[in-house]
């Protein structure tokens, strides 16, 4: 009957220490395999302003930390492309200008870049209105 409980504690120690073993290289494999994730690109757009020359202003600002070649394109609603041009600046800040026209209310802004981390769309309508103000004060 001794042999009997100390042969099921050696099996218990065993399975217990096999398990271990067994767990032991997967642990290793995790911590072995961990990803650094890069932050990725960001592209942001703001209406800055208009000119006296009845012209729109944009603040187009991209994140690049990695420098990767990216494409601004500035186009019509209609897909007329006003302005292509690529950039690697890892701090990407410009300003573009817009002339309003009456024959275009509508621009779209896309960037994107050659590995396709950074990919954003900015839809520009421009309505321009008029509002006459009119004071009738009584003398």
């Amino acid at each position: 009957m001794k042999h009997s409980f100390i042969a099921k504690k050696v099996l218990a120690a065993l399975l217990v220490s096999g398990a271990i073993l067994v767990a032991a290289p997967s642990f290793g494999k995790a911590s072995s395999h961990i990803e650094i994730l890069k932050t990725s690109n960001q592209a942001t757009m703001q209406f800055a302003g208009t000119t006296d020359d009845n012209a729109m202003l944009f603040d187009v600002k991209v994140d690049n930390p990695n420098g990767d070649t990216f494409t601004v394109t500035v186009s019509t609603k209609d897909g007329d492309v006003l302005f292509v041009r690529n950039f690697n600046d890892k701090s990407f800040a410009k300003k573009f200008k817009l002339l309003k026209s009456e024959d275009i209310s509508s621009y779209n802004f896309k960037i994107t870049s050659s590995n396709k981390s950074l990919e954003q769309n900015f839809a520009v309508d421009a309505t321009t209105k008029t509002v006459d103000s009119v004071v009738v004060t009584k003398l």
